[in-house]
């Protein structure tokens, strides 16, 4: 019999996760690996499209279940159901924001799974008519700085998609090496060509696929086998002829990146 759908459940409690996954199969539902944090999520994501995601709030990592929602209804339009210990005010007021379906707080010692089926029941039968947004391949960027571009002919082309794929480096810095304007980014591609983004490279980070990390306070780079062409005794990483430096803020969050991105025999 076919799955009635697929659900991603974001939990990072093993047995938790276990014991839900073991009732969605039972009531003829397929289930996405275990996913603990809001990496494995995405990675989740990227290799399978859910119809429909469960989120605890606390994860493992720097990012909750929140910061997975607002990404879900902000970029992939997948609907999610909050399933959480936090019965506070304050952090159902927050959830609101990031447009979830659901809001279902755990009761001890089981979940209700009755509720739970419910909600998931009704989330679907509401979307039935609606399908999830394919994962975006390109960005779109500007030629230049927005102000520089008002110069140009009409039919001057001020924008265009460049595809993840061919992006090497997302910088705070121009070609020479010397600061952007405040709030802005270049994005370099492969062919070294540069264009431009009028936002924080905190606000772009965010927004990116998988592949892309950020590895100092001026640089997200595209660690895909295609572009990267490896590392430098662990704190550095070469991308064609330039060496980029891991600093110590973010060199967890490059570690956690790899290990999602490439099996390693120890």
């Amino acid at each position: 019999m076919k799955p009635k759908a697929h659900i991603l459940v974001v939990e990072d409690k093993a047995i938790l996760y276990k014991r839900m996954a073991m009732f969605l199969k039972e009531n003829n539902y397929s289930v996405a690996d275990f996913s603990p944090s809001y990496e494995d999520a995405l990675a989740a994501i990227h290799k399978n499209i859910p119809d429909i995601a469960l989120l605890d709030i606390e994860l493992k990592g720097n990012k909750t279940g929140i910061d997975l929602g607002e990404k879900l209804s902000g970029e992939y339009d997948i609907p999610f159901i909050y399933v959480t210990d936090y019965n506070d005010d304050e952090t159902f007021y927050k959830s609101l924001a990031t447009k979830h379906d659901q809001f279902l707080v755990k009761t001890k010692p089981h979940l209700d799974t009755k509720e739970l089926l419910r909600a998931i029941q009704t989330v679907l039968v509401k979307r039935s008519n609606q399908e999830p947004q394919v994962p975006k391949k390109s960005i779109l960027c500007y030629t230049g700085y927005i102000n520089n571009l008002k110069q140009l002919a009409k039919d001057s082309v001020s924008q265009v998609p460049v595809p993840y794929q061919e992006i090497t480096i997302i910088t705070t810095k121009d070609a020479e090496g010397e600061k952007l304007k405040t709030n802005y980014v270049r994005i370099e591609t492969h062919n070294k060509q540069s264009y431009f983004l009028p936002v924080s490279l905190a606000e772009i980070s965010g927004k990116l696929p998988l592949h892309f990390s950020r590895i100092n306070e001026s640089e997200i780079v595209n660690l895909s086998e295609d572009i990267l062409d490896g590392r430098i005794n662990g704190s550095r990483i070469k991308i064609g002829k330039t060496v980029h430096h891991i600093s110590k803020t973010y060199k967890t969050e490059v570690e956690n990146r790899f290990e999602l991105l490439y099996q390693k025999i120890r």
